[in-house]
């Protein structure tokens, strides 16, 4: 069996692995890089045209025989493995043959479909199975087990992967401090055994070996900073950290306030419900819909989906009344609409995202004075929870993937650890 890391071994973001039998090709993840040529946000609505060649001449794409659409002089791989929901492990799905088997989770799925409907996309997902935890597959010559993991990437999973004899163990992205913290415990106490390769992300490898905060503790400061402040907040996070948003809607009942989600948010949250029944919901109470102006509120009244939300609607009435027991999240139409009406001034931002990230927002809030107060934890594990990880594993070999320092891995694992480069096969 042959291991192709095609993007991942010096790098976060883009990851893509192959693991091919004589007989079987898969893939797992097929990830967009994380920025652009000029170092930017990567905007995939800027590269949906390119042509296989001009996306791997530009560095977009990796050369993988066979996967990409108008390839036909070379056979399809037989699966993909979608570890999760972030962009930096699918975002390649628009460009790959649409007969290709695509393996991934209910929750993946669903905010996979959101984000491409916003952005006015229409996928290929006719050949989607949907994974569940433990329950093994069978594709050609392997057999996959996903593991559900506690990660900030909504029902994201890791894969056992058995095929001739050997048993190799690829974590996705995980962490074990988030609100799922409980499926990393378990699975250090019954981790599967007999690990031949374990493929295991090293983002927080360059961090110290210290304590994160757990995300109940996160809960818990917000409480504390909500009931303290007698002003209008912002709250910033991803839409799609659904842990957070969870613990931020929480903060809010335990201190008294509402929270103000914009449609694009309330739209996530809506498509999830299934799936996860308890997390916040526009009808929940204390939660209220602000209606931007925007192409994301557009595309939702567009489809009438809008109108679903508009019991929860808040007004400015509203807002000028209570303004000063609001939470809001501030997305772009939010905060271009309350600066018109004056709401930004003396008000307290909270930022709950990568700190690195705040570089683009920074410009808009020092026109108000506004100096963000940071209260985040991380999505990935931390250096102790890597070894704990790999401890429990116990494999005979470790392979570093989605980082930037491979080279730091002999300093936590010793003689363990196999450090490959990006488009090389390897012979397992």
């Amino acid at each position: 069996m042959n291991l192709t890391i095609h993007r991942g071994t010096h790098e976060i973001g883009g990851s893509c692995v192959e693991l091919a039998t004589e007989n079987t090709r898969i893939l797992i993840d097929i990830g967009l890089p994380l920025v652009d040529e000029e170092g930017q946000s990567f905007n995939l609505g800027n590269y949906l045209k390119l042509s296989k060649a001009e996306l791997v001449e530009r560095k977009i794409a990796k050369d993988i025989p066979g996967l990409y659409k108008k390839d036909n002089d070379n056979k399809p791989p037989d699966a993909i493995l979608i570890s999760h929901s972030h962009p930096d492990h699918y975002g390649l799905l628009t460009f790959v043959k649409p007969q290709i088997p695509l393996y991934l989770s209910e929750g993946c799925l669903e905010l996979i479909k959101a984000t491409y409907y916003f952005k006015g996309i229409n996928p290929d997902l006719d050949t989607v199975v949907i994974i569940e935890n433990k329950k093994s597959i069978s594709i050609g010559d392997f057999i996959i087990t996903p593991y559900l993991v506690d990660h900030s990437g909504f029902d994201a999973y890791a894969f056992l992967i058995e095929a001739e004899g050997k048993r190799i163990f690829y974590s996705g992205d995980f962490r074990g401090h988030g609100k799922k913290r409980s499926l990393f415990d378990r699975f250090i106490e019954n981790p599967p055994k007999d690990i031949d390769y374990l493929i295991m992300e090293g983002t927080g490898i360059e961090g110290k070996d210290c304590y994160y905060e757990k995300e109940e503790d996160l809960r818990d400061k917000l409480v504390t900073i909500f009931k303290e402040n007698k002003s209008l907040i912002f709250f910033a996070c991803s839409s799609q950290n659904i842990d957070r948003i969870s613990s931020l809607y929480s903060a809010c009942r335990r201190s008294g306030r509402i929270l103000v989600l914009d449609p694009y948010t309330i739209y996530l949250l809506d498509v999830l419900r299934r799936r996860a029944p308890k997390i916040p919901q526009f009808d929940f109470k204390d939660i209220r819909v602000f209606f931007t102006s925007d192409s994301n509120t557009r595309r939702l009244a567009d489809d009438k989906t809008l109108y679903k939300y508009k019991e929860s609607k808040i007004a400015y009435d509203e807002i000028k009344e209570k303004k000063d027991s609001l939470v809001v999240k501030p997305s772009y139409g939010i905060r271009k609409a309350f600066a018109k009406n004056g709401y930004i001034e003396g008000s307290t931002l909270i930022y709950s995202m990568w700190s690195k990230y705040f570089e683009n927002e920074k410009p808009f809030w020092d026109e108000y004075g506004i100096s963000p107060m940071h209260v985040h934890t991380s999505g990935h594990a931390g250096v102790t929870q890597l070894k704990e990880f790999a401890r429990a594993l116990n494999p005979t070999t470790i392979i570093p993937i989605h980082t930037l320092s491979p080279d730091r891995f002999p300093e936590y694992f010793g003689s363990k650890v196999r450090m490959l480069s990006d488009g090389k096969p390897t012979e397992l």
